[in-house]
């Protein structure tokens, strides 16, 4: 395969952080305020990631996901929530070295989301700051150079990724499609409580986000805490559960202002729709969402995005899962394959390992082969149980499956594959998975169109099944 696809990841989210006060993406590939900088993990900052689960290094700048062959990039904009911030560590300077520590983007960028009163202009800001370095071609230490641009349509994807002049090295030129994490970014869930949003400002906002020129593909509607849109599932863990509240309103339904949301996004009359991703709503908000599909937009052809996600098993096999309904049921998973949409495969260890892998992560100890193994069998797990999913309900097995990373989403990676950087690794070691599996088990599949090859399985998961949906929804 010629490059990868990550349909969920933060390039931004650190870079911007420490921008501020001035938002400028720097033309300094070594400050820290460039999308550009390059951080990989020394041996220090992989034991705080070990022992803590706080990463200190940055996992998708551009030079990593350059390095690592990713050729399509959907770059998550992401107005961070003041919940973070106004928590039960109360103010002060301490608090705010604390939180610098866990989340990494800098002093600057956690005074203003302290004091933020309109998550849209922090929105449109995140937007500018990408679009300052768009089509800007950089050395890199490989003695390469790179470029990343953005896209506005599937046509713009296809440019880029073909203007690589030589098709037998790394691909130069990274694709970029914008999503946005939590749809409180169009203004909503400052202070539900005291002080709900303005309806006819959020519906303008919505608007004027379907008329960028680089029109998101996706957006997440829910994000940590309720937004007045819909309801939450439950999602932080660690030390930030501890000092964070995200109780209020966690679980419950769609709101009518979030149904108007959705009804301006995915309103198709101008060709702009924007498709709703389901990943962090409530299960109740995503069955609601389901039945919206089946009744008022029924025989549309509307994909369910999932995209950064992780499956929970049914009854015989949810001691291989973690069983929290941020993840998804079978019914959600057989959902998007039935509406051809995509499912992100998030590569974050407190999201895809159940409590019984932690006996088996003892056994390999830090040896870095093993290590690499069980950290691929852990995804692998997730596309297996996917792929059998769909082939007892007469589906297509292998056309949903992709990589949502979340990288720099302030996950906790799987041991070994810190980075962007490490995707080709990820390849080679699930190419290992695939055909162990499919010797074994490829006979148990009913539909004869799922015995396919290892390497077709693997090519679908890094990058194909991306490509395929962008050429086909991204218009």
């Amino acid at each position: 395969m010629k490059y990868f696809a990550d349909i969920h990841c933060h390039p931004t989210l650190k870079a911007y952080g420490h921008s501020f006060p001035e938002k400028e993406n720097s033309k300094n590939l070594k400050s820290k305020s460039s999308v550009w900088y390059y951080d990989p993990p020394n041996m220090f900052e992989k034991m705080i990631d070990l022992l803590g689960g706080i990463v200190k290094y940055r996992q998708c700048d551009f030079s990593s996901l350059g390095y690592g062959n990713t050729g399509i990039v959907f770059a998550s904009l992401y107005p961070m929530e003041r919940g973070f911030f106004d928590n039960r560590l109360g103010k002060g300077e301490f608090n705010d070295l604390l939180l610098n520590f866990i989340t990494s983007v800098g002093k600057g960028r956690i005074d203003f989301v302290q004091s933020v009163t309109d998550y849209f202009q922090d929105l449109e800001n995140e937007y500018n700051y990408l679009r300052q370095m768009d089509n800007k071609q950089v050395a890199l230490a490989d003695r390469a150079n790179y470029h990343y641009s953005l896209a506005r349509n599937s046509s713009d994807i296809a440019h880029i990724l073909d203007s690589d002049t030589n098709n037998d090295r790394k691909s130069n030129s990274i694709a970029v499609v914008l999503t946005i994490e939590g749809a409180h970014s169009f203004g909503t869930g400052i202070f539900p409580k005291q002080n709900p949003a303005d309806r006819n400002k959020v519906l303008e906002n919505v608007d004027k986000v379907k008329n960028w020129e680089h029109r998101p593909i996706f957006i997440t509607l829910a994000h940590h805490f309720f937004n007045e849109l819909c309801g939450h599932a439950e999602s932080l863990t660690g030390i930030v559960k501890l000092a964070v509240d995200q109780k209020y309103m966690m679980n419950t339904g769609l709101t009518q202002l979030g149904v108007e949301v959705i009804d301006k996004l995915l309103d198709n009359s101008a060709n702009k729709r924007i498709l709703i991703d389901i990943k962090h709503m409530s299960r109740a908000s995503r069955l609601e969402y389901f039945k919206l599909l089946d009744t008022k937009y029924s025989g549309e052809d509307i994909p369910v995005v999932v995209s950064h996600g992780a499956v929970i098993g049914n009854e015989k096999d949810k001691h291989l899962f973690m069983n929290a309904d941020i993840n998804l049921y079978d019914d959600e998973i057989t959902r998007v394959a039935r509406t051809n949409g995509l499912f992100g495969l998030q590569l974050d260890e407190r999201r895809i390992t159940a409590h019984g892998d932690f006996e088996l992560k003892k056994t390999h100890g830090l040896e870095r082969r093993k290590v690499l193994f069980h950290s691929s069998f852990l995804v692998w797990r997730q596309i297996q149980h996917i792929a059998e999913l769909l082939d007892s309900q007469g589906l297509f097995a292998w056309g949903i499956q992709c990589i949502g990373s979340d990288y720099d989403g302030m996950i906790d990676p799987i041991n070994g594959f810190w980075t962007a950087e490490n995707l080709p690794t990820l390849e080679d070691y699930l190419l290992m998975q695939a055909h162990t599996y499919m010797k074994n088990n490829a006979g148990n599949f009913h539909n004869p169109l799922n015995r396919i090859d290892p390497e077709e399985i693997v090519n679908r998961v890094m990058g194909d099944n991306t490509y395929n949906f962008v050429m086909k929804y991204y218009k």
